[in-house]
């Protein structure tokens, strides 16, 4: 009773990455997930479907209250830039199971498991080992096992996950998983070095010793043209369209981002102070010149 929770929201977005390349243990090390395409997360049918299963309202409310919020677009803010995708607030089982159905994925042998061409849709979901993530895993295997997907999960230490270490099997850079959850966000209010990172050369490989920031593997020469065109764009309008433009090639229009909430920075303000506003972007007494103590 002596304050209140408060939140800022800046650009960090928790999101599920699908691997464009093919994880397959059984291929070597110069070609797992190196090769493309993989063997089914490619279909239009399959990410949207997995998408359309989750239900976001209820991994904010369970995993961060106030603190989060529903979005589907990779780079939520500065506004300009955030794109407005609708409907990834209504969970859709059956419309997931209909959109699989009529691409003709569906389980031949009576197993539970949804197939493509022959091959079934198992895949393995890796992150690191935060409580609110293994809480999010848990949900989303069910709500996939709902519409015909298996979900193996796997849980790695953050220092590993996020280590970088090109010796280990387990790093988010490496990706030897079909998906994997985190977020990650970038300096300032400018998301133009943080959109660029998605150009095929930013792809992690052997000859990279894994490095990269394109955890993904995707890769679209059109998309390059719009980095490239972008940083020569000096009009705040424009440059907003072509940050839209590319935000909607990494969700809705492929198979690389599926978002799932965007996450604030929370804190607790006294209830003796007012003019306390919370800003993501900056430190938490950004604004102090502003506070004063509540008269009595």
């Amino acid at each position: 009773g002596r304050g209140v929770p408060v939140a800022g929201f800046g650009p960090l977005l928790e999101r599920i990455m699908l691997n464009n390349t093919n994880p397959d243990p059984a291929l070597g090390p110069d070609e797992r997930s190196v090769i493309r395409p993989h063997p089914f997360l490619g279909d239009p049918a399959v990410y949207k479907a997995m998408s359309m299963a989750i239900d976001r309202n209820l991994l904010v409310e369970i995993g961060y209250g106030q603190a989060g919020r529903v979005s589907c677009s990779w780079v939520p803010a500065p506004a300009a830039f955030a794109a407005d995708i609708e409907g990834c607030d209504v969970q859709d089982i059956e419309g997931a199971k209909k959109m699989l159905d009529d691409a003709g994925i569906v389980d031949t042998d009576g197993d539970g498991i949804r197939e493509k061409d022959g091959v079934p849709l198992s895949i393995v979901y890796q992150t690191s080992v935060n409580a609110v993530r293994q809480d999010f895993q848990a949900l989303i295997k069910q709500w996939w096992s709902e519409i015909g997907i298996e979900t193996e999960l796997k849980t790695v230490d953050a220092s590993v996950f996020f280590g970088g270490d090109a010796g280990s099997p387990d790093t988010f850079q490496k990706f030897y998983a079909d998906v994997e959850m985190y977020a990650n966000n970038f300096e300032g209010n400018n998301p133009e070095p943080y959109l660029a990172q998605w150009t095929c050369d930013k792809a992690p490989r052997p000859e990279t010793q894994w490095q990269g920031e394109n955890h993904a593997r995707f890769c679209d020469p059109e998309y390059d043209k719009l980095v490239a065109e972008l940083g020569k764009t000096v009009d705040l309008t424009e440059r907003g369209n072509l940050g839209k433009k590319m935000n909607d090639m990494l969700t809705k229009d492929s198979n690389v981002i599926i978002p799932l909430v965007y996450r604030g920075t929370a804190s607790a303000v006294s209830n003796t102070l007012e003019g306390v506003k919370l800003n993501a972007w900056d430190t938490e007494i950004w604004n102090v010149a502003d506070w004063s103590r509540k008269k009595q």
